[in-house]
This record gives C-alpha cells, sequence and structure tokens, in this order.
C-alpha cells in the first residue's frame, strides 16, 4: 500500500530523510542509547547502594522526626525540601535539601548520603549531552523534534511500508540486511519512536513554549501562566511548630482512598506559614502525580486538579511516565528496553547504509567505528574508575572517547576496530559487573542490584558468543573454499 504518495514525493522524502540523518545521526545514536539505559533509573539507583534497607512500610512519626534533624543540621534552607516516600519501583524513603539527600533509616534518622554518580551521568548525558544545563535539555528537544521529522519523512519515503513489513533479506548482500532492518525495527516500533520523540521535544521546548504562550494568553505575565497550571500559592494558616505528617497522610486518605502517596514537598520550610504539598499518584492515570495541599498541621487544603483538570494539564504532567516507561508492570519496562535498543540500532543502521552506498573507505568510517563502539567502552570505562573516583566520570568518559577515536583513525581498519571495541565492551561488562558484587557482595542487597548485574553478564556473555559465532561461521566458510 502506497498511501496514494507520488513516487516523486517519495524519492524527495527520502533525500531529505537521508540528509537529515547524517546531520544528526551520532547525537542521536548518544540520545537514544542513553535514553534506553535511562529507562532502568530507579533500578540503577538501587544497584549502586545496594545496601540500603528496602521497605514499603513507614511511621509518619519518623518522617518527621528526619525532617526536624534535616532543619537543625543544615541551618538556611535555599531550596525546596522534598521527602520521597517509598514505593514499589523505588522502596525507600529519602529526603532532598539545599542539593543533598539522605536516605532515612526506620528510626527517622538520617543515615547515608544519597550518591549515584553513574546514574547521574546516563541522565545528564541523555537530558543534555552534559552540555550548560539550560541550553543542552533545549538542543536535545530539538534533536527531538528532528527525530520527529525522521520518522515522518522515512514513513513518506517507504511507500511500501505494510507489504514490505514482514520482508527480511538474507545473504551475502550486507546492503540488503541493513536497509531490512533499518526498515523493519522503524515499521514495527513507529508508534513508540513516534511517542518517544514528541515526548523527548517537549521537555527542552517547554519553556519557550511557554514564554510564548503567557505572551499570547496571559499579556507577558508567566506567573499567571503557572498559577493556572501548577496552582495558585494556598494561604495558610501559622502553625508555631506544630506539624503533623500523620494527619496529613491520615487526610489523604480520605481525600484520595485511591491515591498512593508518592512525595511530600515541605513549602517555605522552617517559615511561620509553611504548608505541606503531598504527592500522590493515581494508578488509573499516566500523570505523574495529583498534588494535595495541607497546612502543617495536617489539614486538608486543596488539590491542584491535574487528575480532574484540563485535557491539556493531564497531558503535561504524562510526558514523563510515558517518556521513560514509568507506570505499569516490569513488562510495560521491559519493553522500553527492547524498544529503545531497537530505536538505536534503527539510528547505527541508517549511517551504515549510507557508508555501503558510498563505495569508499576513509576517516569517515573509522570515526563512525569509533563512535558505535567507542561510546559503550568508554562510558564504562568511566563508570569503572567512578567507582573509586565519582566526580571524575564525565572527563574520564570524554577522554576514553578521544582516545578510541584516535585509535580507530590510526588503524585505518574500521572492521576490526570495531571488532576490538566490541569484544572489550563485553569484558568492560563483565568487569563492572564484579567490581560491584565484590565491592558490595550479595548479602543484604536488593533485588535490583542482583537483576542489574545479572543483565549486564548476560549481555557481555551475549556479545561473546556473537563474535564467537561470528568468527566460526568466517572459518567454516574459508574452510569450505
Amino acid at each position: 500500500m502506497a498511501f496514494g504518495i507520488s513516487r516523486k514525493l517519495s524519492k524527495r522524502a527520502l533525500q531529505g530523510h537521508s540528509w537529515l540523518g547524517l546531520a544528526v545521526g551520532v547525537l542521536l545514536y548518544w540520545v537514544c542509547l542513553s535514553g534506553t539505559v535511562a529507562v532502568l533509573g530507579n533500578e540503577l539507583v538501587r544497584w549502586e547502594q545496594p545496601n540500603v534497607a528496602e521497605t514499603l512500610e513507614y511511621s509518619p512519626a519518623a518522617l518527621q522526626r528526619a525532617y526536624r534533624q534535616m532543619l537543625q543540621e543544615q541551618g538556611d534552607i535555599s531550596t525546596l525540601v522534598t521527602m520521597r516516600l517509598p514505593t514499589p519501583d523505588m522502596p525507600r524513603a529519602f529526603l532532598s535539601a539545599n542539593g543533598n539527600a539522605w536516605y532515612i533509616d526506620d528510626a527517622g534518622t538520617l543515615s547515608q548520603t544519597k550518591s549515584h554518580p553513574i546514574t547521574d551521568f546516563i541522565a545528564e548525558f541523555h537530558a543534555q549531552l552534559h552540555l550548560p544545563h539550560t541550553f543542552g535539555e533545549l538542543f536535545v528537544s530539538i534533536l527531538g523534534a528532528l527525530l520527529t521529522v525522521l520518522i515522518v519523512s522515512g514513513v513518506v519515503a517507504h511507500r511500501r511500508i505494510f507489504k514490505d513489513a514482514f520482508t527480511f533479506r538474507g545473504g551475502a548482500d550486507s546492503s540488503l540486511k541493513q536497509a531490512d532492518l533499518h526498515n523493519r525495527l522503524s515499521v514495527w516500533g513507529l508508534p513508540f519512536h513516534l511517542m518517544i520523540a514528541l515526548t523527548g521535544a517537549y521537555f527542552g521546548l517547554g519553556g519557550p513554549l511557554n514564554t510564548l504562550y503567557a505572551e499570547a494568553m496571559y499579556e507577558g505575565d508567566k506567573g499567571a501562566l503557572f498559577g493556572e497550571v501548577f496552582g495558585e500559592v494556598p494561604d495558610a494558616p501559622a502553625y508555631y511548630g506544630k506539624m503533623d505528617l500523620g494527619h496529613a497522610l491520615a487526610s489523604l486518605d480520605t481525600v484520595a482512598p485511591d491515591a498512593r502517596p508518592l512525595f511530600i514537598t515541605f513549602e517555605r520550610p522552617g517559615e511561620d506559614d509553611e504548608f505541606l504539598l503531598l504527592g500522590a499518584q493515581h494508578t488509573d492515570m499516566f500523570i505523574y502525580s495529583e498534588q494535595y495541599r495541607f497546612d502543617a498541621m495536617g489539614n486538608y487544603l486543596d488539590a491542584v486538579g491535574f487528575a480532574q483538570g484540563h485535557a491539556g494539564q493531564e497531558a503535561i504532567f504524562s510526558v514523563y511516565r510515558l517518556h521513560f516507561g514509568h507506570f505499569g508492570s516490569v513488562w510495560i519496562l521491559l519493553s522500553y528496553l527492547v524498544l529503545g535498543m531497537a530505536l538505536t540500532v534503527i539510528c547505527v543502521s541508517g549511517i551504515n547504509l549510507w557508508f555501503k552506498k558510498r563505495q569508499i573507505t576513509d576517516a569517515l568510517n573509522d570515526y563512525w567505528a569509533a563512535v558505535v563502539w567507542g561510546t559503550p567502552a568508554s562510558f564504562l570505562s568511566a563508570a569503572l574508575a567512578g567507582f573509586a573516583i565519582p566526580s571524575m566520570i564525565v572527563p574520564l568518559f570524554w577522554g576514553a572517547f578521544v582516545m578510541s577515536c584516535s585509535y580507530a583513525v590510526y588503524k585505518r581498519d574500521p572492521h576490526r576496530v570495531s571488532q576490538q571495541l566490541r569484544i572489550m565492551t563485553a569484558l568492560l561488562l563483565l568487569a563492572l559487573a564484579l567490581t560491584s558484587i565484590v565491592l558490595h557482595g550479595w548479602k543484604d542487597t536488593s533485588p535490583a542490584f542482583i537483576a542489574i548485574n545479572s543483565g549486564i553478564i548476560s549481555l557481555a556473555v551475549c556479545l561473546l558468543s556473537y563474535f564467537a559465532f561470528k568468527k566460526a561461521s568466517r572459518q567454516a566458510t574459508s574452510n569450505l573454499k
């Protein structure tokens, strides 16, 4: 089926698709690869600090003691104070303030500092490509918009999209294999890829769009716009130090019995008019949370209204969960991993096709080999070093990546360099898992620690098995000749 698309339009779409893909291919590969790993953000946090006690039970009185301890130890509070309550995907309570975070033990004492530099590296690479924060988010969001254009142009260019949906040509022609791999994965994951591109475009473009919307609809008053979307600041009575988290949580159970408490934000911490914002998940909705507001003594004030608000509000507060797959069962998470990796392979296979059609080999081929396999190898090298010097993960990554590119250009053999970096990636995966196990052991660790290390080891074995299989196949072919 060709959808009535003319051959001329299809040809133009293919040309635009090809040139745009070449222009942003490396950047999209980085964003898609890191985004696939970032789906496991909660699990990676638990993997990096596996010895923290995990439970879904908590005492409001203990949480309140932890908050009081933080106020006494921190003194002046320059930021909002947020307390994350334990949930099935993160069964740990912790408190964040002044750029730091601490886990809360059963007695309501702030225990070890929350630290996960490897997870932070992945998240920042995906969201900003390690560029300055505001510019980086905007830049990555533009990449999301360009990915949307690539998806649409790819559909227009592929006139036989449904007819060829299950075509995969084998044989010796690697160009046909790459083309079929690129097209089949693109078609099968089309709705997912489009959703990822659109939601990814929103994160950094939200700021400029908010400015435009405020100018058009609120005479430039961003405060009025944010009040409409996020709710106006409520009037809270003075509480004279008589905080009561238990009453607030009990009131929430009455106001919204089906909502699951997710976090508590202490607004105006330490002030007389301090109030509480309780974020609660509605598991039957995609919004990240509804926000219920209470005075510091636990008396219910109001709800912002995301759960019963306008469609635009619900859409805005659904973007995060949709983009990272933080909803549903573990099967949703696994589906996001598979489809995210498929999108990463699409980025690689598209550029591979261009190299095949080029029919020459030069420094660009060398650099591309270093990008594809040097990126994961460099990250794993930096992550291993990060166990000892966590503050150096970012410079170590870029240093290792530059070394991979330099080595590839020096060797001038992209096929061999790809093989070597692939083997190095597999060995570094094994080293990462084994180092983690040696440092923390298996006893009294979180289930996520076991699952992540098992996954890392399995991935390493798959890469080494694939290499061994390809080597045996080449040897067999050589013997037949």
